[in-house]
């Protein structure tokens, strides 16, 4: 077969480890620590990456040392291109778009400092290709199976996607007297004369003709410089990838009517329901801004009966103090561009705890290879036999990690949403449940206990964090010491368990 050497290729060692340093590097190490050397490290371990992939498609024609030399000068052409003019950056990002979504390719000439990299993926081709042909059995099609989809799944999900969030980032005035409020959203402008709703779409401005938006930390009443008001998250708080300041409190807004000599909170989004809200704002690769989760912009404007403020809450929607001094928090939807913005709830049963509810699906498996180990010790069963015993639930837990791996990656645009990871959670247990229950080394029934203790170990830990979706306790982080507390007395209910199912009932 034709494509044999290349299936090899992908699998080999080296392809294998740059394709874990190609994921690991652009969704995990690019976030925490982004500069020069994660910028070229995907370089470096994609043009590893890319040449095996693309030698399974040129071996359908042309086989051996020729079909992956094309591979390698096509991946080095094709990359030099991209790198060098904006036309070849252009078309990289729309093929990346076909397969990952929105995502920009940059071009970028120092980029080109990554090329001896393909050295070594013709090394490894050389490698492959001097090694003498490996039999056809288990080792060679888990190899090939694993590492195929592993580096095209790589290669296809390495660019990040653009922000594409819809949120509205200013709020003015569409002239001095502020009778018609105007904001960016999305990138257009609306317009409309309540500044609640009956959003009116402008004409698109070309993109050479956008001027850059200004937005105001601070505004006062018309008529009394003294009553201002300002935003929370305005002023360069942070940067789109910036740590929250002030704990979190960035949907808010100050008022002052001394000049500025005091402040005191107007309104805001309790520090302690914001982490709640920000996980109900998805970012595209699971990348949070909490910059477009804030107030960045303030209007103040004259209306019969007094004056209305008017904020810019981001992908919260407005915030609006009507003339009675009453605030509120406003959704924006505007059906014919499909702008559809509206604030999260500050409380939701079981909403958006896809993390959490994981971390009780490996303590629930861990109970239960934990009880099954009792069970084991107590009843005496032999080395051979507790090996048996205790092997598939172990090799569960321990497939557990790479699972949510797989899940994260896939739902990474959906946040925290709790739905995925439940339904996970939910075969992971079952199927421990069931390895629990096969071995007829110990009693069923007794085993049965033991499993139903497991499960309760994890309850234990996720009712706390229920508690917090509802606002009880209003922050996660007690929510999490409680439950690992109560979660840690229940494992003792394990031990108990398994131990209990281990002993021979009295004759």
């Amino acid at each position: 077969m034709r494509t044999g050497g290349f299936l090899r290729w992908v699998a080999h060692p080296l392809t294998v480890g740059a394709t874990a340093v190609l994921l690991l590097n652009d969704h995990v190490f690019k976030q925490a620590w982004p500069g020069l050397v994660t910028g070229k490290l995907s370089d470096v371990a994609g043009l590893v990456v890319a040449p095996p992939v693309l030698g399974l498609l040129s071996g359908l024609f042309l086989a051996g040392r020729i079909g992956a030399a094309a591979a390698v000068l096509l991946t080095g052409a094709g990359f030099a291109l991209v790198k060098l003019t904006p036309a070849g950056a252009e078309v990289a990002s729309a093929a990346w778009s076909v397969v990952n979504g929105p995502s920009a390719v940059l071009a970028d000439p120092t980029d080109l400092v990554a090329l001896p990299a393909l050295g070594a993926a013709w090394w490894a081709w050389s490698r492959v290709a001097a090694a003498p042909p490996l039999p056809d059995g288990l080792v060679r099609r888990v190899r090939v199976l694993v590492a195929v989809p592993f580096a095209v799944l790589a290669i296809t999900a390495t660019s990040a996607p653009l922000d594409t969030t819809q949120s509205v980032d200013s709020v003015k005035g569409l002239d001095e007297t502020g009778a018609q409020v105007k904001i960016e959203a999305y990138g257009r402008s609306y317009v409309s004369r309540s500044g609640v709703g009956d959003w009116t779409p402008l004409a698109e401005t070309p993109p050479e003709q956008r001027s850059k938006r200004q937005t105001r930390d601070e505004a006062c009443v018309p008529g009394d410089a003294a009553h201002c008001y300002r935003v929370h998250g305005g002023g360069g708080a942070l940067g789109s990838y910036g740590t929250p300041p002030r704990g979190g409190r960035l949907l808010g807004v100050d008022e002052t009517t001394d000049a500025g000599q005091t402040w005191r909170t107007a309104w805001e989004v309790p520090a302690t329901r914001w982490p709640f809200v920000l996980r109900q704002h998805p970012f595209p690769g699971d990348i949070e801004r909490p910059s477009k989760v804030a107030s960045v912009d303030v209007l103040v404007r004259a209306v019969p009966g007094g004056h209305e403020v008017i904020v810019a809450n981001g992908v919260e929607g407005l915030a609006v103090r009507g003339a009675d001094g009453a605030w509120r928090r406003v959704p924006v939807v505007v059906t014919d561009t499909g702008l559809d913005i509206r604030p999260a709830p500050l409380t939701g049963f079981g909403q958006v705890i896809g993390r959490e509810v994981s971390i009780a699906g490996l303590i629930i498996l861990l109970a239960l290879l934990i009880g099954i180990a009792m069970a084991a010790g107590s009843a005496g069963v032999r080395f051979a036999g507790g090996i048996a015993v205790l092997l598939p639930v172990g090799l569960l837990l321990l497939m557990d990690l790479p699972i949510s791996g797989m899940v994260a990656f896939f739902t990474s645009d959906s946040g925290s949403s709790t739905g995925p990871w439940l339904v996970l959670t939910l075969c992971l247990v079952g199927v421990g449940t069931v390895l629990t229950l096969i071995p007829g080394v110990l009693p069923r029934p007794r085993m049965a206990v033991v499993a139903a203790a497991a499960v309760l170990t994890g309850l234990a830990f996720i009712g706390p964090v229920l508690g917090w979706t509802l606002g009880h306790p209003q922050e996660r982080a007690p929510a999490l010491q409680l439950g690992a507390l109560l979660a840690a007395v229940c494992m003792g209910g394990v031990f108990a368990a398994g131990w209990w199912a281990g002993r021979r009932p009295a004759s």
